[in-house]
């Protein structure tokens, strides 16, 4: 099933998106699931005055660099909104770079995390229409990236996926258009990045800031060896004196740094399967993990967890798209997936 066809009767005029704000990137694409925006959920604002400094990649920069006149925030954690009026602002920001000018309101398909509260809930559709949204819709994140995968969610036949965000990770095991049992974890790319960082730390006394592990985590780590010798060139400081360093690294160097949080996700898959029913476990035997994410994309990482859980396990097509992908078919009307899929 494709989500990327054109629609040929230009159904798709209305200035309609769909949004996936998580606490690593914003998405935003359009019906016809081209991606109109991906940065980082960051925004720089000016202490005391509130004033916006950068947003986005530009904000992101300044993580470990900034004065104190300037605060660096990450509105979303674990999945939720824990600084309203920072997530306001950089949503109206986004929403103002991407939005005709035309005076027309914008109507918002947003994903969110199955485990979070209906309050929480409430505050993500607030937000946005706080942020310029003129209506909002909002859609469970596992049936989004189930459709957005490509996955056939409307048989009786369960389906089980992993999703590994920035700072979230959600096991679900779905059947028949519905979530049958889910389950977080406050674990994602963040926690491999830390991970990264404190290895490096034992290993060579070397401290590095959040933007240098996030580079050494995509570069070098790993869950599975590579069978092609990777390498960079990793800069920061030593801790012990302070004075900077520039260490030639190969993913040989990181050999057992993800092992923490890769045994805290086995643990949070084999606790979904545990409590879902036998013929619904029966049917994940043949149809497999199913990893979506920028979490997911851990180099070897859906080897590694398939040797563990036994499971035949893949990472899907786009899996940090797969989601924002789900909620734009939703906005498409020859795709019928908004009465499964809004709530």
């Amino acid at each position: 099933m494709s989500l990327r066809l054109r629609n040929p009767l230009k159904l798709l005029r209305s200035h309609a998106i769909a949004l996936d704000i998580g606490s690593g990137r914003t998405l935003i694409t359009n019906p016809q699931s081209e991606v109109l925006l991906d940065e980082p959920t960051v925004i720089a604002i000016e202490h005391g005055t509130g004033s916006v400094i950068a947003i986005g990649t530009e904000a992101k920069s300044y993580l470990g660099k900034a004065p104190e006149r300037i605060q660096v925030i990450r509105p979303i954690q674990n999945g939720v909104i824990t600084d309203f009026d920072s997530a306001k602002a950089l949503l109206r920001a986004f929403f103002k770079r991407i939005s005709p000018d035309d005076g027309t309101r914008l109507k918002v398909c947003a994903v969110v995390s199955y485990g979070i509260t209906e309050l929480e809930k409430r505050t993500f559709a607030d937000c946005c229409k706080a942020a310029g949204a003129g209506k909002v819709d909002l859609v469970d994140t596992p049936l989004a990236a189930a459709v957005g995968a490509g996955l056939d969610i409307r048989q009786p036949k369960g389906r089980l996926l992993l999703g590994i965000g920035a700072g979230l990770a959600e096991a679900s095991v779905l059947c028949l258009s519905d979530v049958i049992f889910n389950d977080t974890a406050p674990l994602g790319a963040e926690n491999f990045h830390e991970a990264v960082a404190r290895h490096l730390a034992a290993r060579f006394k070397v401290s590095i800031g959040e933007n240098m592990a996030e580079q050494a985590t995509l570069q070098l780590a790993w869950a599975e060896r590579p069978d092609e010798p990777r390498s960079m060139t990793l800069t920061g400081k030593y801790s012990g004196s302070g004075t900077p360093c520039a260490l030639e690294l190969t993913d040989a160097d990181l050999e057992g740094a993800l092992d923490e949080p890769l045994d805290a996700l086995e643990a949070l898959v084999r606790k979904a399967m545990d409590r879902t029913p036998a013929e619904l476990v029966a049917d994940i035997a043949d149809t497999g993990l199913t990893l979506y994410g920028g979490g997911s994309q851990v180099h070897g990482l859906d080897s590694s967890l398939g040797a563990r859980l036994g499971l035949r396990t893949r990472v899907a097509q786009e899996p940090s798209l797969v989601a924002v992908l789900g909620a734009a078919a939703t906005l498409r009307p020859d795709l019928d997936f908004k009465k499964l899929l809004v709530k």
